[in-house]
């Protein structure tokens, strides 16, 4: 699975992931430049209260969306 900027995301390691009631959505923002210390980082937004951090690109879950 390929995460792209603008793509919506889950974060696995959130504590309440197993609840689907508590997930919380992020939108990935950009991506870290390959030939830098930030290669597999991307960072995101939360879609709820703004907040942005920079994570590993393998702790997301792509949410699938019908793009019509």
């Amino acid at each position: 699975m390929q995460i792209k900027t603008g793509d919506l995301v889950y974060r696995k390691q959130h504590r309440a992931f197993n609840n689907a009631h508590n997930h919380e959505i992020w939108l990935v923002i950009g991506k870290g430049v390959e030939t830098t210390v930030f290669k597999g980082f991307v960072r995101i937004q939360n879609v709820h209260n703004g907040n942005r951090i920079q994570c590993n690109a393998n702790m997301l879950m792509k949410i699938e969306t019908d793009k019509k």
